[in-house]
């Protein structure tokens, strides 16, 4: 058990009563924060904190701060919450207060909820201000709500349910005329009517007493005679219908005492009941079956109702959006005849002003013309007068003869010219382009017979054959070779002779001395080589036991070693071992590699032997006398004194 929840059990038996509520805000912060919510609730329950929770409803909160709010949306869903829960009677650990629970907390917990709804809607009637009025509206509605939740958790209960039909308070909260209170009251008489059915057997509701069953009919009755709220008319409805659905003598009841209710009720029609209202009266006129008012009527007519609703609708809207579619057309219509009268107008206002401003400047010039002439008559002599003036009217009247031809020519060509004018273009167009085809047409058989002439004729005429003949000698003739004399054969031949004496000879000594050279040097790199990397080591040539002395046996050894003239066949010959040793035991790869730097020897070995230049190189120093000399001086400054004797 948990200590927390123990502690506040004896604060709480130890709390005044007008600090409890306070207090319980601890338990419902308790339960809040819990992992095992049914746990806790089972000690609450055995602790008897449930018991002192609902007493806490009973109170009056008025003079709590907040009390009322405090009670309706902190300690009623408390309660519901705690009182919400599975009880096994038959469970160990709630088999000591089980009976407790079911037979004393419950029916005490309904008639909290019933009294605090009471003294909340007293509160609500005394209060004068319309929005704390709406806090107690929500304040009942909360706690009917929880009424209800507990109601439907313990269904099973059904004394339960009679005890919230029975109480006297709920009868109280029923027999309200305000409309809040009173659409709440019915929708909660309706729902605990509805949970009163129980699964064989009568429900809950005819359990009652009839005075007590025919005073909820005669209240909802009177709710639907007196009320114009749709609200309360919708649900008084629908709790008659749950009423004579769950007892058939309340059917009767309504047939014989409350004869004009069918009347009452037709003012009801098209408040957006639905089929509640034609399903109740279909109940209260059961007794005449088939008949207008029977159930069954009432559903066809609504439905054919219904029908004839949506086809009015529809062929209003048809006929309204054709009506539609012709006004649009004709607004149209109409701002388009408008806009173009407006243009009209306008153009014909622009066109007189223009023709006014254009008036107004022919006769600004003719005053101008006029002026001018008159000056100008005025600085003439009086003798220039009369011919002054007799050019003057030869001009005008040219003007006018002028004006009178375009004047002709236009109504001509109003009156048919135009057409004649048309025709003549017409005519002079095509006459146009036939000429430009027939032009096109000969030039195409002129290239032709331009192409014609080239072409070889199969048999090759007597005429043409003597014709070429011609062309051949004459060809010869012109481009005859000039004969040489004896001298001119004998200076060239000598020439040919000693330049090829002189580059036989020059180029054979020339090839021995590079081929002595690059020799020369190849022996003398392989040589340091050799010296570098296979000469007997110091410490061979010394003595082990005396260190200071050298042993002349070995220097000479080593000397031998070293000037032997098989030294240089012995290490190319240790290399060339070394070489295949690793061409045979290296990888495949490798061996490709190896192969071309051995083709990149062999190149460079020919280029050796063939000491050094091509063919191009030399021919390029024999060519050349300055580089002739160049590699001469080259040639006697680096290569030894006993190899030049020996090439000479």
């Amino acid at each position: 058990m948990s200590s927390s929840l123990v502690a506040l059990a004896k604060e709480l038996s130890r709390t005044r009563p007008e600090e409890l509520p306070e207090k319980f805000l601890q338990l419902q912060q308790l339960l809040q924060r819990s992992t095992s919510i049914t746990s806790l609730k089972y000690e609450i329950i055995s602790l008897d904190i449930l018991p002192i929770l609902l007493l806490t409803l009973r109170q009056e909160f008025t003079t709590i701060p907040n009390g009322w709010r405090l009670a309706a949306m902190n300690l009623g869903p408390l309660a519901c919450s705690c009182m919400c829960v599975e009880v096994d009677k038959t469970n160990v650990k709630t088999k000591t207060w089980s009976t407790k629970f079911f037979d004393r907390y419950l029916p005490q917990g309904v008639d909290s909820f019933i009294l605090l709804t009471r003294h909340l809607q007293d509160r609500y009637m005394q209060e004068k201000k319309s929005h704390l009025r709406q806090d107690y509206v929500t304040y009942m509605t909360t706690v009917m709500n929880n009424l209800l939740e507990v109601l439907n958790f313990h269904s099973n209960q059904y004394g339960l349910i009679k005890q919230a039909l029975v109480s006297n308070k709920f009868m109280e909260l029923f027999l309200t005329d305000d409309v809040y209170i009173c659409a709440l009251m019915i929708n909660s008489f309706e729902d605990i009517v509805r949970k009163g059915r129980r699964l064989t057997g009568s429900s809950v509701f005819n359990d009652l007493s009839n005075k007590l069953k025919q005073d909820y009919v005669n209240e909802l009755a009177y709710k639907l005679t007196v009320f114009d709220n749709n609200e309360v008319g919708k649900a008084a409805v629908r709790a008659l219908i749950a009423v004579c659905e769950t007892d058939s003598s309340i059917v009767t009841l309504l047939a014989d005492k409350f004869k004009g209710l069918p009347t009452i009720l037709q003012r009801w029609q098209g408040r957006g009941f639905g089929m509640d209202l034609q399903d109740l009266l279909a109940i209260i006129r059961r007794t005449t079956r088939g008949g207008p008012y029977s159930r069954e009527y009432q559903r066809e007519n609504y439905a054919a109702s219904r029908i004839q609703a949506c086809w009015r609708g529809f062929a209003t809207r048809k006929r309204l959006a054709k009506a539609n579619k012709a006004m649009r057309q004709f607004q149209t219509s109409f701002r388009k005849r408008k806009l173009r009268e407006a243009q009209l107008k306008d153009r014909e206002r622009e066109r007189a002003e223009v023709q006014y401003q254009a008036t107004r400047e022919h006769y600004r010039r003719l005053r101008q013309f006029k002026l001018q002439q008159m000056q100008t008559i005025k600085l003439l002599p009086a003798s220039e007068v009369e011919k002054f003036l007799e050019i003057q009217r030869l001009q005008s009247a040219t003007k006018i003869q002028a004006a009178f031809r375009g004047y002709s020519q236009r109504r001509n060509l109003t009156n048919g010219g135009r057409n004649r004018l048309i025709a003549e273009r017409a005519a002079r167009r095509i006459q146009r382009t036939y000429r430009r085809y027939r032009q096109r047409k000969q030039a195409e058989l002129d290239r032709r017979q331009e192409r014609l002439k080239y072409i070889k004729p199969t048999i090759l005429t007597e005429a043409k054959r003597e014709e070429l003949l011609e062309q051949i000698d004459q060809w010869r003739s012109e481009r005859a070779p000039r004969p040489m004399s004896n001298e001119e054969f004998q200076a060239l031949h000598d020439r040919a002779q000693d330049s090829l004496n002189r580059y036989v000879t020059t180029n054979r000594a020339w090839r021995r001395i590079e081929q002595r050279q690059r020799l020369l040097l190849h022996m003398m790199d392989n040589d340091s080589e050799f010296l570098l990397t296979n000469h007997p080591k110091l410490k061979s040539a010394v003595d082990p036991t005396n260190p200071t002395e050298v042993s002349l046996n070995q220097l000479d050894k080593a000397a031998a070693y070293l000037t032997h003239p098989s030294s240089a066949i012995r290490y190319r010959a240790r290399q060339d071992h070394i070489d295949a040793m690793k061409f045979a035991r290296a990888p495949w790869y490798k061996t490709i590699q190896m192969a071309n730097m051995d083709d990149e020897e062999e190149d460079e070995d020919e280029y050796l032997n063939r000491g050094g230049l091509d063919d191009f190189g030399r021919n390029d120093i024999l060519n050349n006398p300055n580089r002739f000399e160049y590699e001469k001086r080259k040639f006697y400054q680096f290569t030894p004194t006993s190899s030049i004797q020996r090439l000479h």
